[in-house]
C-alpha cells in the first residue's frame, strides 16, 4: 500500500514542451497561406450565325469577283482597253481592289493593241499600287517589244524581272524568238548571246533557227559563234549545221575554209558526216571561186 502511494506521487516529466506560446510560434511558422486557384477567364466563342453570316459575305465576294474578272478578260482578249479600264472602275466602286489579274487583263488589252506606251503606263500603275505583276504580264511585255524591235526594252523587262526572283529564262527565249520572227536578226543575237554568256540555256529549236537564219544573211561569225555556244551548252553540231555553214563559205570566194569544214565532217563523228547537199555546196565553193578552173 505504501509502495503504491509512493509511486503515485513520483514526479511526471513530459517529453513535449507544454508552453503554450511556443507551440503557437511553432505552429505559425510551419503553416503557410493557401493559394487561391486563379480563374481563367472565359473566352466568347463566336456564335454559330456569326460563321454563317462570313461565310455567305465571302462567297458573295468571290462570286461577284468572278462576274467582273469574266467580264474584264472578255474585253481584254478583244483589245477594248476602254472597255477593261471601265470594269476596273467598276470594281471599285463595288468595293473591290483590282488584284494582279485584274491588272494582267489591262496589259494584255494594250499588248493586243500594239500600244507598247499604253502597257508600260499600265504597270506602272499596277506597281504604284503595291501590287506584283504576275510572270504572264512580263512575258507578255517581252512578246510585244520583241515584236517591235525595242530590244532594249525587253531586257530592262528581264532585270525588273530578275530582281522580283521570276525565273527569266522563257522570257528570254520568247524575246529572242520574237526578234528574230520580225526580221531584227542582229538583235535576236545581241540578247541571245548576252543570256548565254549569262548561263541561260536555249532550245534545240532556236539554236536552229538562230544558225539557219544567220547563215541566210551571210553572218557567218554570229552563226559560228552560236554553234559554239550551242556544243558548250551540250549540244554537238550535226550535219544539218555544218551544211548552214557551208552555204556561207561557199560564197566567201576562199574555197579552202569550205574545204576544211568538209574535212572536219569526214573525219568527225556518225552525227556529222557529209551527205549529198554537203558535197553539192563544196562545188560550188570552188567553182565560184575566181582563182580556180571550173
Amino acid at each position: 500500500m505504501s509502495s503504491f502511494l509512493t509511486y503515485a506521487y513520483l514526479p511526471f516529466k513530459s517529453l513535449y514542451p507544454t508552453h503554450s506560446r511556443r507551440t503557437l510560434t511553432l505552429t505559425s511558422a510551419i503553416s503557410s497561406p493557401e493559394k487561391r486557384a486563379r480563374r481563367k477567364k472565359k473566352t466568347k466563342q463566336p456564335s454559330e450565325d456569326t460563321f454563317v453570316t462570313v461565310t455567305a459575305v465571302s462567297a458573295g465576294e468571290k462570286a461577284l469577283r468572278l462576274t467582273f474578272m469574266e467580264e474584264l478578260m472578255e474585253r481584254a482578249r478583244s483589245a477594248d482597253t476602254a472597255g477593261v479600264s471601265e470594269v476596273l472602275y467598276d470594281m471599285v466602286a463595288a468595293g473591290l481592289s483590282p488584284g494582279p489579274r485584274s491588272f494582267h487583263g489591262l496589259i494584255v488589252s494594250h499588248v493586243l493593241k500594239g500600244d507598247h506606251e499604253g502597257a508600260m503606263h499600265s504597270l506602272r500603275r499596277e506597281l504604284s499600287a503595291g501590287l506584283c505583276p504576275l510572270h504572264e504580264t512580263f512575258v507578255a511585255l517581252i512578246r510585244l517589244f520583241g515584236s517591235k524591235g525595242y530590244s532594249t526594252k525587253g531586257l530592262e523587262i528581264l532585270a525588273a524581272m530578275e530582281k522580283l526572283n521570276f525565273d527569266i529564262r522563257k522570257a528570254w527565249l520568247v524575246l529572242v524568238e520574237e526578234l528574230v520572227r520580225h526580221n531584227h536578226l542582229a538583235d535576236a543575237n545581241m540578247v541571245f548571246l548576252k543570256g548565254a554568256k549569262g548561263g541561260l540555256r536555249a532550245t534545240n529549236d532556236l539554236y536552229d533557227l538562230l544558225i539557219e537564219e544567220d547563215c541566210k544573211v551571210g553572218d557567218h561569225s554570229n552563226a559560228l559563234t552560236i554553234a559554239y555556244e550551242m556544243e558548250a551548252a551540250g549540244r554537238m553540231a550535226t550535219t544539218y549545221h555544218f551544211n548552214c555553214l557551208l552555204s556561207v563559205q561557199a560564197t566567201c570566194g576562199i574555197p579552202e575554209i569550205a574545204f576544211a569544214t568538209f574535212e572536219n565532217m569526214e573525219y568527225g563523228e556518225d552525227y556529222m558526216k557529209p551527205d549529198t547537199e554537203t558535197y553539192n555546196w563544196v562545188i560550188q565553193a570552188y567553182t565560184r571561186a575566181e582563182s580556180y578552173d571550173r
